[in-house]
């Protein structure tokens, strides 16, 4: 069974702490397809197919489970407690300080060993900070800080998750293909540009590539298209200026290089469903 107290349920994002389970069943329900999870077994034993791989998972290992994974469980011990996180990617764009570095830890983790041993410090951790995230999401919706908590929150414990994973592999030379270094550069580029620059062309030419080249090549590694990337980077760009209530929505049109307010709205309401000023007026009345 499940215990109600230690779970949150929110649109792409799963926490749970110190879960017990009695059937595999019950636990496979927690995983999906569309997140990427994060276990910590912290007693017992689980072994799991992840494509076609058998992973055996015992107290005090961690597994991350990337997005897209087939994943079934073939054993469990009866004294399994679990912690778990998983989000989706989207998730992660609407709550990432840095939005690249999600790309980043996912590329990262992906080449490397799934899953490693922790040190009891290790534990500690990232269970104190799991169990802060999840303290943050169950806040009332009122208060007037909540979604920036949470925000800090969760890429606190990203953050700590991938210095830990750094520190676990230090000695594996890691690998990139040429088209990931590609993929990667273009994250770093449409960091720094995103604001100015929306065409796929314009990043193509950056990367001193072919647009078609390019796209394709985004697409292939991602599963997502360049214009996908661009036109979340300024959506969320958009975001963070209308928390601003001193910037005009003109202003901020300018400033994103539409090429006047309607542009900027129609991409706005396109991708939102709320137009600048309602999306404004939902975060103040919030």
């Amino acid at each position: 069974m499940v215990s109600k107290k230690s779970k949150y349920f929110h649109i792409g994002l799963q926490v749970y702490i110190f879960e017990k389970f009695t059937s595999k069943k019950s636990l496979s329900k927690l995983f999906k397809v569309d997140h990427f999870s994060i276990l910590i077994v912290n007693s017992g034993s689980l072994s799991i197919l992840i494509d076609k791989t058998e992973v055996t998972v015992y107290e005090s290992e961690i597994l991350v489970i990337p997005i897209k994974t087939l994943f079934e469980i073939l054993i469990m011990s009866d004294q399994l407690q679990i912690c778990l996180l998983s989000f989706t990617t989207d998730f992660v764009i609407e709550n990432s300080i840095r939005r690249p570095h999600i790309r980043y830890f996912e590329f990262f983790i992906t080449k490397l060993s799934s899953k490693i041993f922790l040190k009891s410090k290790d534990v500690l951790l990232l269970i104190d900070l799991l169990t802060l995230l999840n303290s943050k999401v169950l806040r009332p919706s009122s208060h007037v800080f909540k979604d920036e908590i949470v925000l800090f929150s969760f890429n606190l414990l990203l953050y700590e998750l991938a210095g830990i994973y750094h520190r676990s592999s230090w000695h594996i030379s890691l690998q990139h293909s040429k088209r990931e270094k590609l993929v990667l550069q273009f994250f770093k580029i449409l960091e720094i540009n995103c604001r100015k620059h929306h065409s796929v062309k314009y990043y193509a030419n950056k990367l001193g590539v072919n647009t078609d080249h390019f796209s394709r090549i985004v697409k292939q590694v991602t599963e997502k298209t360049a214009k996908q990337f661009i036109e979340e980077a300024i959506l969320l760009e958009a975001k963070v200026l209308l928390q601003n209530n001193h910037l005009t929505i003109l202003y901020i049109g300018e400033e994103l290089h539409f090429s006047n307010s309607s542009a900027f709205s129609t991409f706005f309401k396109r991708h939102t469903s709320l137009s600048p000023s309602e999306y404004r007026l939902r975060l103040n009345s919030n």
